[in-house]
């Protein structure tokens, strides 16, 4: 029996408010009223304090001796001498909201706050040496001080628009600035302090002289408001805002025009942003929690390491008549290759600059199709008769042609290279619709040669988009342009070969873009497949060894958070893909979601070529306005273009959380959390706290209300606004954790506010296979029952009705020796009980064509009044008494900040109620059991509270422990247990994901 707890804070993913970057190693982070160190080249926590009870950590600033730390009213200093030792903050608090601070040429601090107040504090840091004031004291947003010529001046942000900057010597306005139509979110002084650069809530970027006090220069480009704005130099400005991106703005020739656009943080907000003294590294943090590493040095298109040549001077260097450019491909990460109208195959070398010809054809001229293999020095070209040309360009004199299998083959109007080892592949289709495709080999050792070609039996309506190979077997999969994956055994035949399975709309009826092996096996493989409406799906693909059929099971279904999807490919970071969105072509890492490099190209009607190596060096090839263009990361820096130095979570309020009833990771918990997002995050969480994202699924349309698992693992249900309710199947490979959306349970509403609030899951056999029993509570104070039969993955309504028309907040089943019942807390405050065993009875013993649909729904059996407001929590325990009888309890938890418990006899009609007033300071917003006689409550206070049960006493609880979480809007909380470790862990959600350690003493 718990006789005491013990709650241990282990991590804490919400919001970064304070970023600011100490030597050439150390980053500090601002997280919640935490002060985190990392080493950011390493990705590395090297330490985390506690600086402030309560307040959050808002501004960090390092000075030569000492460390300025800030968030509301609260201030603490901290020796740098001390930073990776044991040390004591003392905590400071200033009468007024603290809005900046800045070290002097003295070392003196220096702090603005929210009533445009300049203090200075004492060399001792223990007391406000001397205030100064202006004659406008109105409420600031944001401050900037500059030190210059002896004196300080103030950039004071107002709340009005106006930016008015004064100085300390006798508090005279020096210039007032008005031009932004909100107010200043923050202003700060360039480098050389001649200019100032704010950002307000009318979404603009302003450049003012401060030698005329005219504004230079207006900057628009953020889709929300920017919070944040820094010089990188007198000319480069970065900011951050209220729509995730960080862009960087050049000025040049009056005009303030983006430069470059870098997305990895999700949700909303980016709220902090730090630059190295080296101007070459940027750090930004989120909503999300997560802290990311931009190094400029690896951005080839801010630093202008575009290179552009137009078609004129090619064909000058070269002598020959380009006409123009057809199609481009790049045979290595220097050597990119170009087929021209004329029927040139050209080659630029980008070491030297220099052109060369490397192949001619007058079967080229006017028609070619140019491919090529990123990892071999050939490329291939097809002409209007069919014939494939393969070129070596290391050596031109290595070609040879390979003529198409009938004279009525018609052109090549699309190829696929594909290669394993030192055998090259190319997959052909031909113009005549009725020829069959073309498989060919090459052997590549000591030059190139045909060692086959294969014909294959072409799919009606399948031009084809992409293809993989099975690394060990032959097995060839071949993606389609209208959305249909098709599977052929590519081995010798006289004949062509038949598919050995076709099945249509994988995704959507858009085009296959990449096919990729995930997971490959003897008799078949788990395969990637990409869709250009920015999905993607694992699929898995079998082929029967008996009768050579192949049989596709769906594993996981996602997309992107936006744009198209062109290509993927696995690399040592995980999945990255490549797209476009409206005129941009980026490049995004899946799996640790952030962008690695975009470019403004006009968009996807051009030729264009993009490779990646295993190490994340990118290579960008398009043409544009006769022009030929060539975009490269081959930097030498340790990093790449952005680094993961902290992982974070949603970056809005996280509203469910479940723990699956079973993990990929012995180490480590599996969770599913929703959110204001839209998304579910898959993560484990280990006994360190640490997290390790999985997986993030964008199938939802609305805000997340509640996730659950299955009791087996087998399903994730989740439900949200818009009528909402989705069942996941789930499938293990290993350490991936893949979900597939089966079903949706129909939608009886246009209301796109009806939200499913809650459900509840009962699992059980249906006519001897498995099936759930389900129902669904909504805002509107509907209920709905349904059947949801997993052999086929349908949902059945079985019967609905309606309790008042007030808002259901939960849902729970219970049940006796021979009853089942529904259990619901309503925004009225009352509990309210259904006896559904006859409904349940008839769901699972009729023959499902016999299934009736429209069942009665039966009036409540009991009613309580429990709370004087809405219920928000609800959960039922089963106790022992001294005597060994068992009861079971009623726990809920209401606006009321009340907790009620409920006592239930042999029918479970409650027969005595217990209520502990003032459980919490504001709404009880989540119940979980820990053990048996122990359950944990969550409050909008921040307070997490352990009740022990006492089934004997007249009082029923006791206070075991509390603790302080700064994880605010708290409104979820779930606990497990690590099975190798036996370590019990509580997750709590809100403005973020606080993980802490439960200590059963």
């Amino acid at each position: 029996m718990t006789e005491a707890l013990d709650f241990k804070a282990m991590q804490f993913y919400g919001p970064v408010t304070a970023l600011e970057f100490i030597g050439s190693t150390l980053l500090l982070a601002g997280r919640g009223s935490n002060l985190s160190i990392y080493n950011w080249k390493l990705a590395q926590v090297v330490k985390e304090v506690q600086v402030f009870k309560r307040n959050k950590i808002q501004g960090i600033v390092v000075g030569p001796s000492h460390i300025m730390v800030w968030g509301a009213y609260s201030l603490a200093f901290v020796s740098r001498n001390e930073l990776l030792g044991d040390f004591k903050l003392r905590e400071y608090t200033l009468p007024d909201w603290i809005m900046v601070g800045a070290w002097g040429y003295d070392s003196s601090a220096w702090i603005v706050t929210a009533h445009n107040v300049l203090l200075n504090i004492s060399s001792d840091y223990k007391r406000v040496e001397r205030i100064y004031t202006c004659g406008i004291d109105c409420i600031l947003y944001s401050a900037s001080i500059l030190f210059s010529a002896g004196s300080v001046y103030v950039a004071a942000g107002t709340v009005f628009g106006n930016i008015e900057i004064w100085s300390s010597k006798n508090g005279a306005i020096v210039s007032s600035l008005k031009g932004h139509e909100g107010s200043i979110f923050n202003v700060q002084f360039s480098l050389s302090g001649s200019r100032l650069v704010s950002c307000s809530d009318d979404r603009s970027v302003r450049i003012w002289d401060l030698h005329t006090n005219e504004c230079i220069a207006v900057g628009w480009g953020h889709s929300a408001r920017i919070w944040q704005a820094k010089y990188l130099d007198d000319d480069t400005i970065i900011t951050v805002g209220e729509d995730s991106t960080t862009r960087v703005w050049r000025l040049r020739d009056g005009s303030l025009s983006c430069a470059q656009i870098w997305e990895g943080h999700c949700g909303r907000s980016i709220w902090s942003l730090a630059i190295r003294d080296d101007r070459n590294i940027v750090a930004t943090g989120g909503a999300d929690g997560r802290v990311l590493i931009w190094n400029l040095s690896a951005k080839p298109s801010l630093i202008d390491g575009r290179m552009t040549m137009n078609f004129e001077d090619i064909a000058s260097s070269m002598a020959i008549k380009v006409g123009s450019i057809k199609q481009c491909t790049a045979t290595r990460t220097t050597a990119y290759a170009f087929s021209t109208t004329t029927g040139y195959v050209a080659l630029l070398e980008t070491v030297d600059n220099s052109w060369k010809e490397v192949y001619y054809s007058s079967a080229l001229a006017g028609y070619s199709l140019l491919k090529g293999w990123d990892d071999k020095l050939y490329v291939c070209i097809g002409d209007r008769q069919g014939s494939v040309h393969i070129i070596g360009t290391g050596d031109s004199s290595q070609c040879i042609i390979v003529d198409p299998p009938s004279e009525s083959s018609n052109k090549v109007i699309d190829m696929v290279p594909l290669s394993k080892g030192d055998m090259m592949y190319i997959l052909v289709q031909y113009g005549n619709t009725e020829t069959p495709w073309s498989f060919i080999a090459l052997q590549n050792h000591n030059g190139i040669s045909l060692k086959y070609s294969l014909a294959l039996s072409a799919q009606p309506t399948f031009p084809i988009a992409s293809a993989c190979l099975h690394p060990d077997k032959e097995i060839l999969i071949v993606g389609s342009r209208f959305g249909a994956l098709a599977v052929y055994r590519v081995e010798t035949s006289p004949v062509p070969v038949a598919a050995s399975g076709c099945w249509r709309r994988i995704i959507s009826d858009d085009c296959i873009t990449s096919v990729i092996p995930e997971n490959t096996y003897d008799n078949g493989m788990d395969i990637l497949a990409t869709s250009r409406n920015g999905s993607y799906c694992i699929c898995n693909v079998s082929l029967l060894h008996e009768t050579g059929s192949a049989s596709l099971e769906k594993l996981h279904l996602n997309r992107m958070a936006k744009g198209s999807i062109e290509g993927a490919a696995k690399v040592d970071h995980g999945l990255v893909f490549w797209g476009f969105r409206n005129n941009y072509f980026f490049v995004w890492n899946e799996t640790l979601q952030y962008e690695i490099m975009s470019e403004i190209c006009g968009g996807p009607h051009r030729s264009w070529h993009f490779m990646i190596s295993p190490t994340t060096k990118c290579s960008f090839v398009y043409t544009k306005a006769s022009s030929i263009s060539i975009v490269k990361d081959d930097t030498k820096s340790e990093l790449s273009a952005a680094a993961v130095t902290q992982e974070g979570s949603h970056g809005r309020e996280i509203r469910a959380i479940s723990v699956a009833p079973f993990s990929n990771d012995r180490n480590a918990l599996l969770v599913a959390t929703g959110a204001e997002d839209t998304c579910i995050r898959l993560s484990n969480v280990s006994a360190d706290g640490r997290m390790r994202n999985l997986c993030v699924l964008r199938r939802h349309v609305s805000g997340l209300q509640q996730l659950q698992w299955s009791p087996n693992g087998m399903y994730l249900f989740s439900s949200a606004a818009r009528e909402e309710f989705i069942v996941w199947k789930v499938t293990v490979r290993g350490q991936n954790v893949y979900l597939y959306p089966i079903s949706s349970a129909p939608i009886a509403t246009n209301l796109p506010d009806l939200r499913v609030m809650d459900f509840a899951v009962n699992e059980t056999m249906c006519n001897g296979a498995l099936c759930y029993f389900i129902v669904t509570v909504y805002s509107d104070s509907a209920v709905r029952i349904w059947l949801f039969q997993s052999s086929d993955a349908s949902f059945r309504l079985l019967s609905m009705g309606r309790y008042k028309n007030c808002c259901i907040f939960k849902a729970a089943f219970y049940h006796t020796e021979n009853s089942f019942h529904l259990l619901i807390g309503s925004s009225d405050g009352n509990l309210v009980s259904w006896d559904l065993s006859e409904i349940r009875r008839v769901a699972l013993y009729c023959p499902p064509s016999e299934l009736p649909t429209n069942l009665d729904f039966p009036e409540p059996e009991w009613t309580l009044a429990s709370h004087q407001s809405s219920i928000r929590s609800l959960m039922i325990v089963r106790k022992t008494d001294s005597s060994a009888n068992e009861s079971s309890f009623i726990v809920s938890g209401g606006d009321d900040n009340c907790i009620a418990i409920s006592k239930a006899g042999s029918t479970f009609r409650p027969s005595i109620e217990y209520t502990v007033s003032g459980a919490h300071a504001s709404t009880i917003t989540s119940l979980t059991q820990l053990t048996d006689d122990v359950f944990l409550s969550v409050a909008v206070d921040q307070r997490i509270r352990a009740w022990k049960l006492l089934p004997d006493n007249d009082n029923k609880l006791s206070l075991l422990e509390e603790a302080y979480t700064t994880v605010s809007d708290t409104g979820c909380l779930s606990t497990g247990t690590i099975r190798d470790t036996a370590c019990a862990i509580m997750l709590i959600g809100g403005a973020g994901l606080g993980v802490w350690h439960v200590d059963k003493k």
